[in-house]
């Protein structure tokens, strides 16, 4: 599952602040965007070149508006393990 401004396999830049402040920027290839429990989520890898099911593969909500796209770190526990499992079950659905 994926949306119309980034569908799966689309290349993002996600800005994002280090520890002493810094903005710095990394390309994403993006898996999928779902739902789960009421919120939209994102799977993204920075392995652009490596074959989805070997690379690093990182989980953030996702929200639209207004046109814009932001991603947020998912704070808890049982809530990344919510959009762990909704991954898995949009992977296993996904037609070979």
């Amino acid at each position: 599952m994926s949306n119309a401004n980034h569908p799966e396999g689309s290349i993002i830049t996600i800005t994002a602040a280090d520890e002493n402040g810094r903005e710095t920027d990394q390309d994403f290839r993006v898996i999928a965007i779902y739902p789960a429990g009421g919120r939209q989520y994102i799977a993204l890898t920075p392995d652009l070149d490596t074959p989805e099911l070997e690379a690093d593969i990182y989980l953030f909500r996702y929200l639209e508006e207004g046109g814009q796209s932001t991603v947020e770190e998912i704070p808890e526990d049982e809530e990344f393990a919510l959009a762990a499992d909704a991954l898995q079950q949009v992977q296993l659905s996904r037609p070979d």
